[in-house]
């Protein structure tokens, strides 16, 4: 029968229901991006998936194990046989969060390395990238296995047979992969600095880019964080409260990793995003512009000192907004017009590669009225570009170029 929640277990379910559903939206929205934006999935992006798919069952197991004594202190959970289950739920958690940090370490090692020319920049990247790999690998295994049988983690509250090693060999264990993990993290931020250095960019554009590639480094900071409360794994008899906060954090040290490492992708999404809508919000301008000047000027023949509106045609001249007709000639003369008003409005859609530009041209012509032969004729014009669009996307910047290219290497001076 599961436990409720009690103790510091909300704490543990909040955040990792919370970073469930926030990787969950961040891997999703870097597969759309890559596979319909950039129209390219590489290793990196799969690596990525890879990491999600382990952290999830990671956090559904940290989220169970609350109902089963996880934040509580072990005299306080009863019946005493819930113990072995929030155990269990805690010794499932570790090997996914290793698997989902590993699977992460290396997706953002390959980004970095598909996006360097540097031989000292590879070797760098692919040296840290195995010592973490390696390290990780340790560690799983010393997990797992630290007890025989494996069950023996959580079975010793009943009374069954086996053994495990020293737990200060697990705690300093987890000390070092810590701080591997830190590490790494850093090296990864401060490396695209140096990435981008060589690159044909503005200065704000390569820090812009630098910064984006070095999210992943916000996971270090929860890590840190997790480091003095590391100790507590050694503490056996109340396990389950005193590893409350190494469980707080190491979920948000993955959550965060694959959160960062995710929008470190999403520029030419959000680019496109926030084009489209300055796209509508001009488009919207204009018509509303132009509908207010068709309300404020009202018909020529509608009496009075009426002032001549302004109508406008796609292929033929047009007075008021009516084609002209012998009628319409009839009823200006004998209204006293002596000027034709007139305008015409093209629209020019042209597309150039991925983008599609959109011109509109207004032309204004005044003419005097050619059946007065008083007046000599005299034509004056206006030219006015109202806009020009881009269709889907803004046209891109050096950085958003240095976004799209997945397998080309970045130009260097």
């Amino acid at each position: 029968m599961a436990l409720g929640v009690a103790g510091r277990g909300p704490e543990v379910l909040g955040t990792y229901a919370f970073f469930a559903a926030l990787t969950t939206v961040a891997i999703t929205l870097r597969l759309y991006t890559r596979s319909c934006i950039v129209k390219k999935l590489g290793l990196d992006d799969w690596l990525a998936l890879a990491s999600w798919i382990f952290f999830i069952p990671c956090c559904a197991f940290a989220i169970a194990g609350t109902h089963h004594g996880t934040g509580q202190h072990s005299w306080e959970i009863l019946p005493i046989s819930e113990i072995p289950k929030g155990l269990m739920f805690w010794w499932l958690c570790e090997p996914v969060y290793v698997l989902a940090n590993m699977s992460i370490k290396a997706s953002i090692a390959v980004m970095l390395l598909r996006l360097t020319v540097d031989r000292m920049h590879h070797i760098i990247i692919w040296a840290t990238l195995l010592v973490t790999e390696l390290y990780s690998i340790y560690f799983f295994f010393l997990f797992v296995f630290q007890c025989r049988p494996s069950a023996y983690f959580w079975t010793r509250w009943t009374g069954s047979s086996g053994s495990c090693i020293d737990t200060n060999i697990v705690v300093r264990s987890t000390y070092g992969y810590s701080a591997v993990q830190c590490l790494t993290d850093w090296i990864f931020a401060v490396l695209p600095f140096f990435l981008v250095w060589k690159l044909q960019m503005t200065k704000r554009s390569k820090v812009s880019v630098a910064l984006i590639l070095s999210m992943g480094a916000i996971a270090s900071t929860a890590t840190i964080i997790r480091i003095p409360y590391l100790h507590t794994m050694g503490d056996v008899t109340d396990f389950l409260y005193a590893t409350t906060d190494v469980a707080i954090w190491s979920g948000v040290e993955t959550g965060v990793g694959i959160t960062a490492a995710c929008l470190a992708t999403l520029r030419p999404l959000f680019r496109g995003w926030l084009a489209n809508t300055r796209r509508t919000t001009n488009a919207l301008t204009r018509h509303t512009s132009h509908r207010n000047r068709q309300i404020s000027k009202p018909f020529p023949w509608a009496g009075g000192n009426a002032h001549q509106s302004r109508g406008y045609i796609r292929s033929h001249s047009a007075v008021g907004g009516r084609p002209f007709s012998p009628e319409h000639e009839t009823r200006m003369d004998a209204l006293g017009m002596r000027g034709i008003q007139k305008t015409t409005r093209v629209s020019v859609e042209a597309q150039y590669g991925p983008w599609a530009v959109d011109l509109e041209q207004q032309v204004d012509e005044d003419s005097r009225d050619r059946h007065s032969p008083k007046t000599s004729s005299s034509v004056g014009s206006k030219t006015r570009i109202h806009k020009c669009h881009l269709a889907g996307m803004m046209r891109p910047s050096r950085e958003d170029a240095f976004f799209h290219s997945h397998d080309d290497k970045p130009n260097s001076r």
